[in-house]
């Protein structure tokens, strides 16, 4: 996944991959349990960024023409180990992610256990994790106004194994009305 800033709708955003992140009206969790899928795209946001035409080490601070917004979620099989590379690009500092070099120095022996991860300026992390969560997850950058400015993804894990939801968090977007567990 990758870090950058653009211009998009003539605004500066963040974005991942290319998408600057836009919560939708309605909340995931209550889309996703009740069946309103038209509440928030359903084209999945896009797994990599193009590395043969985006450079990441370049100083250049040129827009990207090709980004957008977009509410799209990462939908994990449950259960499954997902790795995942944050390349930082277009700020200050050094080093590429290669995905034929890097993950040979992994530590999958006795790894550190975090729950927030610096990126370096023009750096990288990987992550891995077990989607062994059911619901539906942020995953964002920790200064608030990078995320309200667009970095940030959604992950969605075994939907179905999440329980019933209570009827106070309709409200919001097209719950209004909604019927939770026979209450209005």
């Amino acid at each position: 996944m990758l870090n950058t800033q653009n211009e998009v709708d003539g605004f500066r955003r963040w974005s991942v991959n290319n998408v600057s992140f836009n919560l939708p009206h309605t909340p995931y969790l209550i889309g996703l349990k009740h069946n309103l899928l038209h509440t928030f795209s359903q084209i999945p946001p896009p797994e990599d960024y193009d590395r043969a035409r985006f450079n990441v080490t370049s100083r250049a601070r040129n827009s990207n023409p090709n980004a957008t917004v977009g509410d799209g979620v990462y939908r994990l099989e449950f259960g499954s180990t997902v790795d995942l590379i944050l390349q930082n690009g277009n700020t200050m500092g050094e080093g590429e992610f290669d995905p034929k070099r890097d993950p040979k120095g992994y530590n999958l022996v006795d790894p550190i256990m975090k729950n927030t991860v610096p990126v370096h300026p023009y750096g990288w992390t990987a992550l891995r994790f077990k989607a062994d969560n059911p619901g539906v997850w942020m995953f964002h950058c920790h200064i608030e106004s990078h995320f309200y400015m667009g970095m940030g993804v959604v992950f969605e894990e075994g939907i179905e194994m999440v329980g019933d939801l209570p009827a106070a968090i309709g409200g919001c977007g097209e719950t209004k009305g909604l019927k939770l567990h026979g209450k209005p």
